[in-house]
């Protein structure tokens, strides 16, 4: 088992109605002696940068400290402290480190000024709000609600937050939510992992500088960069390549980045907020996905709950829906029970999908459940067993084959309708590689 994540958020029950805490890992400072002695601060931030540079987490006014002198970071391993190549040296009981795993309470000397740091924990608020909507986001349900509460807790800020969800259920929504209510005034930045090609990934992620490679006729800015300023939210961050892993995870510690083809980082103000549908601490089990990276992505989580425990929201979302699209139409009362009996393997997105079609195949009547097409679209364990029941019949051996490839096509036919023919998505929705579902589109001639 992975080593849990003190950064991660809990939801704490049992308080007043309506009330719910989040619990942040935080780093805390006393400075023990020097011009700023009995300065006492926390920061809940996985990592933080002590110098006298404005640009530094915690601003030191001494002379004898460097511009950056050291950074103390939270690991699974507990609190580590790390020189910075600082002139004067960073020292631990009166011992001169370089990198170093620090005790409780432990006194450390940069400079004059001598600091006392710890590893605490911060409780904070936020009330499940009682609001239908936050953002793009729709939905009045209690698991909804409780959602942005936790997004207005969270969105200000600065640390990392990872979002898990079933592919559809608007995880891209929720981070467009957090970055439009953290004040922030850069962009947002879409990123997405599940891009098969290695160097692809590393080239759109962290840029290029002229002449890399061939082809590299000038230099391009990558996401970090681009995000600068902003935030850079990170679609299928389970897909990232094992040998990337590494190079993610220095960009975020040292918040800079280094484009291909140079040897000069290049320092980023972004907020990374990153999305999966994966079990990430089973990957980590299974070497798949680096640890200390799942550490550090996991400060807060926050889940998105799929159509199939929210339900009660299927009338508001079918509005919203049919709004944004301008569409006018009625559902009749059997295609509203056919809704709330189905399983929405595919989500928001799905039902989106779903209310599209019906529109087109009503022709301006009511849409009733042969137009919402809801038993076809099964989800895809319900429609293979189904299926497959078929196939004890009798048969010749030749023709069960044949029947296989048959469901095996539906399916994919239906997730890539679902997911908009978003391959990416409905590869990710069907669980197999994109390089395997592009082979199987050509294969059926899709």
């Amino acid at each position: 088992m992975p080593t849990p994540d003190p950064g991660a958020t809990q939801v704490m029950r049992g308080l007043s109605p309506g009330s719910r805490r989040i619990r942040l890992e935080c780093i805390a400072l006393e400075m023990m002696s020097g011009p700023q002695a009995g300065l006492r601060t926390r920061i809940s931030l996985p990592s933080i940068k002590l110098g006298t540079a404005p640009d530094n987490d915690v601003v030191l006014a001494d002379r004898t400290v460097s511009r950056h002198h050291a950074e103390i970071r939270i690991t699974a391993q507990g609190l580590m402290i790390r020189d910075l190549g600082s002139t004067n040296g960073t020292f631990c009981n009166d011992v001169r480190v370089v990198e170093a795993f620090l005790q409780p309470d432990m006194r450390c000397a940069l400079g004059q000024t001598d600091i006392r740091i710890a590893q605490c924990t911060e409780d904070r608020p936020y009330e499940i709000s009682h609001e239908k909507r936050l953002g793009h986001l729709v939905g009045s349900t209690e698991p909804m609600r409780d959602l942005y509460g936790l997004i207005r807790a969270v969105a200000p800020t600065p640390t990392t937050i990872l979002i898990t969800g079933e592919s559809g259920s608007g995880k891209e929504v929720v981070a467009r939510t957090l970055h439009d209510l953290s004040g922030r005034r850069g962009p947002l930045v879409v990123f997405d992992a599940s891009v098969t090609d290695q160097e692809m990934v590393r080239n759109d992620l962290f840029g290029h500088v002229k002449g890399a490679f061939t082809g590299a006729m000038g230099p391009r800015e990558g996401a970090f960069r681009r995000g600068d300023g902003g935030t850079l939210f990170i679609d299928e961050i389970g897909e990232l390549p094992l040998e990337l892993q590494p190079r993610l995870l220095r960009a975020l510690e040292s918040r800079e980045v280094v484009p291909v083809g140079s040897d000069q980082p290049v320092k980023v103000d972004v907020r990374v907020v990153a999305a999966t549908h994966r079990d990430l601490e089973s990957m980590v089990e299974q070497g798949t996905f680096r640890a200390d990276l799942f550490f550090r992505l996991s400060v807060i989580s926050v889940r998105v709950p799929p159509l199939r425990e929210i339900k009660d929201d299927i009338p508001l979302l079918m509005r919203n829906i049919l709004s944004q699209l301008g569409l006018q139409c009625r559902l009749s009362k059997q295609a509203v029970a056919a809704m709330y009996e189905y399983d929405w393997p595919g989500n928001v997105r799905e039902l989106r999908n779903v209310l599209e079609r019906a529109t087109v195949l009503c022709q301006g009547q009511e849409i009733g459940p042969e137009h919402l097409r809801l038993q076809a679209n099964r989800g895809a364990g319900a429609a293979a067993i189904e299926q497959g029941a078929g196939l004890r019949q009798p048969a010749s051996s030749g023709s069960a084959p044949a029947q296989l490839k048959g469901i095996e096509r539906q399916m994919i036919k239906e997730a890539i309708e679902r997911n908009g023919n978003n391959k990416a998505a409905a590869a990710r929705e069907l669980g197999i590689p994109l390089s395997t579902l592009k082979r199987r589109i050509a294969e059926y001639q899709i």
